[in-house]
């Protein structure tokens, strides 16, 4: 009989035990898979922008990989350059594909030198060294600068009107002495990757205050549908889109900022710079005049469309540009696609964030001069979707600037013609104005794609000082 009840519980106390051995933790979650990769190709790496000596940089590095194993990974630590130093990567969250895919690494910083920077760099298990040529510094000038009209006195009055809802600490971090320095600190980055943006951050504004911001953007943007301030209102809103769909805290309207360097005035020198992750407003202003609408920077992720988490509404800002680019190309023959198609694949745009003055000194393509009077009519229409984003008045001076040269003006592209697949890229390079799109994928929105885009003028980006 005892031996009886020893068994018994022998089998009991083993049956307890296997039970315990197959449940998981008490929260039920299943341990975190940890990110692997087999293999990282530093030197298939493809950087966004060029890096300059002694210039103020911003830009990704995109490298990819094999064997992922589509676990997560967060946000890494800075890795500091060797060779040329003064530049750090960062690694972007992300989660891996299974198989290949591509991590993206910001790169920040100012570069000591000309030169290679390099950084050890390591994901999923795998290291390798990234290397960035940095350029020796041009000697470039600039050219003359806009003087056009513009609502100038409607302009003062609702930045005085939003700077009137501020409280003193507020203007403090919205209010700079005029410099160019401060003018050029922008980027496409989200906020979590590039933390050098002037002014005061959206995140503090009362209701209130969100009124007279954009009563401010509407009277220094355009009225068309789908533009100036309309297409920024839209621009802003696909960042809240971004952090309700896995963004991390860099993504949302509260990571916008806007400065005034100097002080707005009908008479004097000063800029609004209005800046976020994908939207960036330049315009300088002086002795009542617009002196400089751009650098320009514009995209949207999601894109084409998406319906609004604030109002559920379909929101779609850049869509006229797309079909702008489009109808262009498509009225160009077979012999003018041959002449306007790039010899090699464009990754990124070339004159992006902290690259002022690179323009190259060649065009290249098909040159407007040698179309007809209906193709130049669609470039120009092409040209007008950015031109409108500035205030009504002005963006008629500034187009009637650019009609004018547009015989010298030249369009090259790669890719498709519709502008809206992965890959694509067109550029319009004039004697002043300078359009670049180029379509990317997604990084928060993992299938789809979306695009860079920025507007330069050769002759007056900060106004041209």
């Amino acid at each position: 009989m005892k031996v009886n009840n020893f068994l018994s519980s022998v089998v009991l106390s083993t049956t307890f035990l296997i039970i315990a051995c197959n449940k998981t933790d008490d929260t039920g979650v299943t341990p975190t898979t940890t990110a692997a990769v087999s293999a990282l190709s530093c030197s298939s790496a493809t950087f966004s922008a060029t890096a300059t000596a002694s210039a103020a940089y911003t830009g990704t590095a995109t490298i990819p990989y094999t064997g992922g194993n589509g676990a997560a990974y967060s946000t890494g630590t800075a890795i500091a350059s060797t060779g040329v130093t003064g530049l750090t990567a960062t690694l972007a969250a992300g989660t891996l594909a299974s198989g290949a895919g591509s991590a993206t690494f910001a790169i920040t910083g100012t570069p000591s030198a000309a030169g290679t920077a390099s950084f050890a760099i390591s994901l999923g298990g795998q290291s390798c060294t990234l290397a960035l040529t940095v350029n020796a510094a041009s000697t470039s000038t600039g050219g003359t600068a806009w003087s056009v009209d513009t609502d100038i006195a409607k302009i003062v009055a609702a930045a005085e009107a939003f700077k009137a809802t501020l409280s003193s600490s507020q203007v403090s971090s919205a209010q700079y002495s005029y410099t160019v320095a401060q003018a050029k600190l922008w980027s496409n980055l989200p906020q979590s990757l590039y933390k050098g943006r002037v002014g005061l951050a959206s995140s503090t504004f009362s209701a209130a205050q969100w009124t007279a911001f954009y009563n401010l953007l509407k009277a220094a943007t355009g009225t068309g549908a789908n533009e100036g301030n309309e297409e920024y209102a839209g621009i802003v809103d696909a960042d809240d889109y971004l952090r309700a769909n896995g963004g991390d805290s860099g993504y949302g309207s509260g990571n916008y900022y806007i400065g005034f360097l100097g002080t707005p005035s009908t008479t004097g020198l000063w800029c609004l710079q209005i800046g976020g992750h994908h939207g960036t407003i330049i315009y300088t202003y002086n002795g009542g005049k617009m002196t400089g609408g751009t650098p320009s920077f514009r995209s949207t992720e999601p894109y084409p469309t998406w319906v609004s988490t604030n109002t559920s509404k379909t929101v779609q800002p850049l869509v006229q540009e797309t079909a702008a680019f489009a109808n262009f190309l498509k009225s160009l023959s077979a012999s003018e696609l041959t002449t306007a198609k790039r010899a090699a694949a464009q990754n990124d745009i070339i004159v992006g964030p902290q690259k002022d003055g690179s323009f190259p000194t060649t065009k290249s393509g098909v040159k407007a001069g040698n179309l007809t009077t209906t193709q130049k009519d669609l470039l120009l229409a092409a040209i007008k979707t950015y031109v409108d984003d500035l205030d009504d008045k002005a963006a008629a001076a500034v187009l009637a600037k650019y009609k004018s040269e547009l015989d010298e003006t030249y369009v090259s592209y790669y890719g498709g013609t519709t502008m809206a697949a992965k890959g694509d890229y067109i550029l319009i390079d004039g004697p002043s104005v300078w359009i670049e799109w180029s379509m990317q994928g997604g990084i928060i929105i993992r299938n789809g794609v979306h695009p860079h885009s920025v507007w330069r003028d050769r002759k007056s980006d900060y106004g041209g000082n």
